[in-house]
């Protein structure tokens, strides 16, 4: 019973990125102990197909040290169970859509009895 509501989740999950689908190469770039120092590695991944959607909201002005920018956070994201996004301190996954380019900040999975079913992601367009 558990298996096939398992493979319904991701069969909707996978219809539903269908609809609207972005095929996506991740540039990463994380953070790696090399033995007493952190050491920065970039790589790519994909390619995976997703559907990126609007979230609401609007762009918001942050104040750092360096001074202003303006931050794009309304935008969404929905891959299915094999998509290797990651977000985190130690890791920032990067891609281009649609004409932007967008940064993974937060990516949460998506489950049922404990089986990975799908992501959904936050993104921020950066210029």
């Amino acid at each position: 019973m558990m298996k096939s509501l398992i493979d319904l989740r991701r069969k909707n999950t996978q219809w539903n990125i269908g609809q609207n689908p972005i095929e996506i190469m991740i540039n990463r770039r994380e953070k790696v102990n090399m033995g007493g120092y952190m050491d920065e590695v970039e790589s790519v991944t994909g390619p995976f197909v997703v559907r990126i959607f609007s979230s609401g909201g609007s762009p918001q002005e942050i104040t750092t040290l360096a001074g202003q920018k303006q931050v794009d956070r309304h935008f969404g994201l929905l891959a299915d169970y094999q998509a290797d996004i990651q977000a985190g301190t130690l890791v920032t996954d990067e891609f281009e859509a649609m004409g932007m380019k967008f940064q993974v900040k937060a990516i949460y999975p998506q489950t049922i009895a404990g089986e990975i079913v799908g992501y959904q992601g936050e993104l921020e367009r950066v210029t």
